[in-house]
């Protein structure tokens, strides 16, 4: 495929300059509308009416959760209208994609994946403030629910108090975090890490009135997976730890719990270092920003392990500077997402040639 000339490059770059403006309006747009869990349908009609107008054709995929990565998401796309407004056309196959679920599940990509959509690399822009994503940990989602026994709170004794034995039984996942980030320590890529391994307590639901002992007790757990053992193993281990928890354990063994997984089942993915696909990366970065492109592993989920893992296609996770991820004031740096739309553009160019058109 023949590669963009020094003149066309020029052109990618202006093109961006000259169109960043709409970029900055169109990321407001975006960002103003709602893309919440189980509300994002919005969001989704907005980027498939913008991928319309660059002349794309676009797949609707339905589904929950958008997450933090508007303004790569927008880069995408204006990266591909500024070789269009360079009066460029890739000679290879560019595929934009927008999908549901990538923060929590990855369904999203999978079923973009199960509808037979490939390619030779693969750039994911999620914020990581210019830094190339080497590794990633898998995740678990998983469900407690306890029963106890109700009774009036001026006969407590009579009763049992669900919440007493939900309290115990996450002291008892606890010692398990503490002791996969013990094992943890000394990893290729997650043994320099204060505390990789996170267990969260994310859902906790009991009781209806302050004056009843309520006898049910729910909660929502989201941990990551050690890299020694795997998605598997780590979930063996859980439920080893609640069946030990039940027998033995004063409090926990009054009521009476039950785990299972809820939906998130996933491993890790490491990105193997001196492919072609991240040699350029590494170049055009370099050419662009100025400095040497870093590299970093993150404990955070990403769709990466889905191209990675079972399409054997190296994923790069790269992405503008933003800050308070997930927070009330959460904001991404209008310069890196400039630097980093010119920096896809030319990968475009460069990765699948150019033609005119």
């Amino acid at each position: 495929m023949p590669a963009p000339t020094a003149e066309q490059e020029q052109a990618i770059r202006d093109a961006v300059v000259r169109g960043f403006d709409d970029q900055v309006r169109f990321l407001q747009e975006l960002v103003a509308t709602p893309s919440r869990r189980t509300d994002e349908a919005d969001a989704q009609r907005l980027m498939a009416r913008a991928f319309e107008d660059a002349g794309l054709t676009v797949d609707w995929l339905y589904g929950r959760g958008a997450g933090d990565m508007k303004g790569g998401l927008v880069a995408n796309l204006f990266a591909y209208k500024a070789l269009r407004a360079a009066g460029l056309l890739p000679e290879g196959r560019v595929h934009l994609q927008s999908v549901p679920e990538e923060e929590c599940t990855g369904n999203g990509t999978l079923s973009v994946m199960q509808h037979g959509y490939t390619a030779d690399a693969v750039v994911i822009s999620e914020p990581m403030g210019e830094a190339l994503v080497r590794a990633h940990l898998g995740v678990i989602w998983f469900d407690v629910d306890i029963t106890g026994t109700a009774a009036h709170a001026q006969e407590m004794s009579r009763g049992f108090n669900a919440l007493d034995a939900a309290f115990a039984l996450i002291v008892r996942l606890r010692e398990l975090e503490q002791h996969w980030n013990e094992i943890t320590v000394g990893d290729e890529h997650f043994g320099d890490q204060e505390h990789p391994i996170n267990l969260n307590v994310g859902v906790l639901e009991a009781g209806e009135w302050p004056s009843s002992v309520f006898d049910r007790c729910h909660f929502s757990v989201r941990v990551v997976v050690p890299p020694s053992l795997g998605s598997q193993r780590a979930w063996e281990q859980i439920e080893q730890c609640v069946e030990e928890a039940r027998e033995q354990d004063p409090v926990v063994s009054r009521g009476h719990a039950t785990v299972s997984r809820s939906g998130f089942f996933s491993d890790r993915y490491v990105l193997q270092p001196g492919s072609e696909a991240e040699g350029l990366l590494r170049e055009l970065f370099s050419d662009v920003a100025g400095r040497e492109l870093e590299a970093f592993a993150t404990p955070a989920y990403i769709d990466s392990r889905v191209y990675g893992n079972y399409q054997d296609v190296p994923s790069l996770v790269f992405g503008p500077v933003a800050e308070s991820l997930h927070g009330k004031d959460e904001r991404v740096n209008l310069e890196s997402v400039k630097r980093c739309t010119e920096i896809y553009a030319l990968y475009m160019a460069r990765w699948c040639g150019v033609r005119e058109g």
